[in-house]
């Protein structure tokens, strides 16, 4: 597959995580197999700003490409200027943001909210693609609610405005994380435009990967809660695409102490990316997903309150999982 100028060695692809998808997130998940990895969703404003946090959730090196820099907003000119920053950063590829369903974002008529108004979203999308020579893609969801789907209006508007590759989350905002993926509307967008169609939602195992990209025609998939605590997900799901099947070694699933090294991987990042304080706050989200295949995961999770240092929680990892 190619985006623009782009080309992504396989369709197994990382999906924005919001609170997740940090510099050594997805270094751990592109490590693992994905093919593609993007940020979590940063506000255009602060990015436009250059604001530390900001500037701090866009950090990356040249070691995690390709990769793809997420941005939300509903100004045309600041979406722009937030988006030579995301260039500036060294980023391949820069994302807009039209499907979060966060309510914050909602009433300030940013993310989810422009599913609404398809004609905007093409607005912001030309905007973006004069202000940047990196390609400009879009991540939607099938519409505002049950009753009105607007994504194939909106896949095609962005394409007529420059878009390089469309990623579909098949539910509607109003429908958040709850209930199933109507995979259909993937399949729908797919018909519409000849730009590139990432597909996401529902993937929880590696054969949902597969199964997506069957069932709607798909360029690619991206894989987003299912990936956490679960970067294996990735590499399962490339070999079952390969057509080579998972192996013995792959499909029995990762030992204790596998898990407790990818999980210290992960944080020993964290620390150095966010300093010990912020670290430590954000233990109990990085690492409690990591305990659901070990024993004794609700005692680990309860200790990971108690931790103080990077030192105590390696102390803790041994103990756990035996890494």
């Amino acid at each position: 597959m190619h985006i623009g100028p782009l080309r992504i060695a396989h369709p197994i692809t990382l999906a924005p995580l919001e609170e997740h998808s940090n510099y050594p997130f997805r270094r751990l998940m592109r490590r693992f197999g994905a093919s593609l990895v993007c940020t979590e969703r940063v506000d255009a404003a602060g990015a436009a700003r250059r604001q530390r946090q900001a500037i701090r959730r866009l950090y990356t090196t040249p070691a995690e490409s390709p990769r793809m820099g997420q941005l939300s907003g509903a100004d045309p000119a600041v979406m722009a200027e937030a988006a030579r920053v995301v260039a500036e950063l060294g980023f391949d590829l820069v994302d807009l943001n039209f499907d979060c369903p966060v309510r914050r974002l909602l009433a300030r008529g940013e993310g989810g909210a422009l599913m609404a108004d398809p004609p905007a979203i093409a607005r912001l999308i030309a905007a973006v693609v004069r202000a940047v020579s990196i390609p400009v893609t879009l991540k939607i969801r099938s519409g505002p609610d049950a009753d009105r789907e607007t994504a194939v209006e909106a896949a095609q508007r962005a394409e007529d405005a420059g878009a390089s590759a469309v990623s579909v989350h098949a539910r509607s905002v109003a429908q958040g994380y709850a209930g199933g993926p109507d995979w259909g509307v993937i399949a729908r967008v797919r018909q519409a435009v000849q730009i590139p169609v990432i597909g996401s939602g529902g993937v929880r195992q590696a054969a949902d990967a597969i199964r997506l990209l069957a069932a709607t025609g798909a360029d690619a998939v991206a894989i987003g809660r299912g990936c956490l605590g679960n970067p294996w997900i990735f590499s399962q799901a490339v070999a079952l695409w390969s057509g080579g099947g998972v192996s013995s070694r792959t499909g029995r699933g990762p030992t204790a102490a596998e898990r407790g090294r990818a999980l210290l991987e992960l944080v020993e990042g964290e620390f150095r990316l966010y300093g010990p304080p912020l670290a430590l706050r954000r233990l109990p989200r990085t690492a409690g997903y990591f305990a659901a295949a070990v024993p004794r995961a609700a005692e680990f999770r309860q200790a990971l309150r108690q931790v103080r240092n990077l030192d105590h929680f390696r102390r803790l990892v041994r103990e756990f999982f035996r890494a």
